[in-house]
């Protein structure tokens, strides 16, 4: 069984989450004897320096290089225009294509009417359009819209939503990463005769945990007993990091617990913003900006933390979610679809809406050793059983199967 992955997004050269998920599915399906084929972005000049665009990691896997560019948004459309005919041309020799995400390859409607094709199976990483703009607009209200943020979600909305209805009318399947992003489709866009489920995201769980075993841990601070708060991420409006702030301001201010100190690990348009508000909250003695780190410094900061924030306002399956999760680490979030369906809690269960009820959260996780260890291991167990890369890629390989 021959599988072609298309995707912008592959390590070294790695721009998101999507590039971390196909590295990992890749390596699981070769490692299951699935032959697999990775066609992915690289800057031309890294291209030429090398002096080559193809690398076998492995008998059963390669990865060809293609040029891929900075250019303003939407920087995915430019990508594709750029090697649209290399990947229409390799389509035909393999037994099924697998797209990721319409940002990854908007012009499937173009290789599957152009040229002859196998079956298509597109996986959805990226929220519904519509759901993305309109959190996009409460964002602007609040004034914390950035120029490039504008260009791709506003100005490149029309395209964004095409791109979907492309893949939903010439897709032979689709795959969500999270049921509450497949009901958005559903809702959103006629998904009609099209077979679709729901997959979620993988990590390779074996390896992180070793990984983690082999991180330094950050030392505690001489004579401290605070306790360590974590938080990673592109700094834009959907991560809710200024409700964050807001949140550990109402800790300190009305709850009276300051025994902890937070981490915030990221760049982004918001920097700025972030950094004003820890002034003007009076958090400079409670919060750390460390800025874009090394992966082996964000990997000591979250193998030490005591509580994990992810106070992200929209989400389909992140992965530094599930890795946390993997890591027994307790997970603080708002409640949201995406949170709920991860931590596996019911209707029955209470998450924080507010800003309030998440800083009383952090404060029962922060004042109880007992919770946060049985929050951490019910979320490790949750991981290994749902969201192990090997589980998943067994799940695709099924998918494969029954197309062909």
């Amino acid at each position: 069984m021959r599988i072609l992955i298309p995707t912008n997004e592959y390590p070294p050269h790695i721009f998101g989450g999507i590039g971390t998920f196909c590295y990992a599915l890749s390596n699981a399906l070769a490692a299951a004897g699935v032959h697999v084929t990775v066609v992915a972005g690289c800057p031309p000049g890294e291209i030429r320096k090398n002096a080559r665009n193809s690398e076998t990691p492995s008998s059963n896997l390669e990865v060809i290089r293609v040029p891929r560019t900075t250019m303003l948004p939407p920087s995915h459309l430019w990508y594709q225009l750029m090697n649209l005919s290399t990947l229409r041309d390799m389509a035909s020799d393999f037994d099924v294509v697998h797209g990721q995400d319409p940002s990854a390859f908007p012009l499937i409607s173009f290789c599957k009417t152009s040229h002859a094709s196998p079956p298509w199976v597109v996986t959805l990483h990226s929220g519904a359009p519509f759901s993305e703009l309109h959190s996009l607009m409460d964002s602007a209200k609040a004034g914390q819209l950035s120029f490039r943020e504008f260009i791709a979600y506003v100005a490149g909305y029309p395209l964004w939503d095409s791109s979907i209805r492309a893949h939903v009318k010439h897709a032979d399947r689709l795959v969500a990463v999270s049921k509450s992003l497949m009901e958005e489709i559903r809702t959103d866009y006629s998904v009609g005769r099209t077979p679709f489920t729901c997959i979620h995201t993988g990590i390779e769980i074996d390896k992180l945990e070793s990984l983690a075993k082999r991180t330094k841990r950050v030392p505690q601070d001489s004579g401290s007993d605070n306790l360590r708060l974590f938080v990673a991420g592109r700094f834009y409006w959907r991560k809710g990091i200024l409700h964050l702030l807001r949140s550990i301001a109402y800790l300190v201010n009305q709850l009276r617990f300051d025994r902890f100190r937070l981490e915030i690990f990221g760049r982004g348009p918001l920097e700025s913003t972030i950094r004003r508000d820890i002034s003007l909250l009076n958090l400079s003695n409670y919060v750390v900006m460390r800025g874009f780190a090394p992966y082996e410094e964000v990997m000591a900061s979250l193998v030490s933390s005591n509580v994990v924030c992810f106070p992200s306002l929209y989400e389909a399956c992140p992965l530094g979610m599930v890795e946390s999760m993997a890591l027994g680490k307790p997970v603080a979030t708002f409640d949201r679809p995406f949170s709920r369906e991860l931590l596996g809690i019911g209707p029955e269960s209470k998450l924080p809406k507010t800003i309030e009820e998440y800083a009383k959260k952090l404060h029962s996780l922060c004042k109880s050793e007992d919770s946060r260890n049985t929050l951490g291991q019910r979320l490790k167990e949750r991981a290994r059983k749902e969201f192990d890369i090997k589980i998943i890629a067994d799940k695709y390989s099924r998918l494969y199967r029954d197309m062909i």
